[in-house]
């Protein structure tokens, strides 16, 4: 038989090529090259800033968002949710509670900050639990991307 290019991609051989790479031994991989980076994730964080704004920037000029929101199979999300989701929302409530804790000192401390602010305001209706409400909004917008 004469070796002969391939003209087209097969999506049933990407998906099985796919999904015989997501095992263990690739796991071990995963995990060694993660704990043993060539260069940590946050060595550089104005330079991720600037290439994140610019794929931000490609992804607009793309009209990346409004696609991938055209083409969203609702069935397929329920069908995910159904299956997955709630299982993995239980989980998450183990599992990344160690992130929690990490923020919940700051984002405590951030909202007994503007809490005192506000709850120093005058109270009633109108006018003033506008001024309340808006004082609210503007203190935590302050920790915003600091917490």
């Amino acid at each position: 038989m004469p070796i002969t290019p391939t003209q087209t991609v097969d999506p049933a051989t990407m998906t099985k090529n796919w999904s015989s790479g997501m095992n263990a031994t690739n796991a071990q991989k995963l995990i060694a090259k993660y704990n043993a980076p060539k260069r940590a994730f946050n060595a550089d964080p104005q330079g991720a800033q600037a290439a994140w704004t610019s794929g931000i920037q490609r992804a607009m000029t793309a009209n990346k968002y409004a696609s991938g929101m055209q083409n969203a199979n609702l069935n397929q999300a329920s069908a995910n949710m159904t299956n997955y989701g709630g299982n993995n929302w239980v989980q998450s409530g183990t599992s990344k509670s160690y992130k929690y804790a990490a923020k919940s000192q700051n984002l405590a401390a951030a909202i007994n900050s503007v809490l005192q602010t506000v709850n120093a305001m005058p109270k009633g209706r109108g006018a003033n639990n506008i001024a309340r409400m808006t004082a609210w909004a503007n203190g935590m917008a302050q920790f915003y991307g600091k917490i």
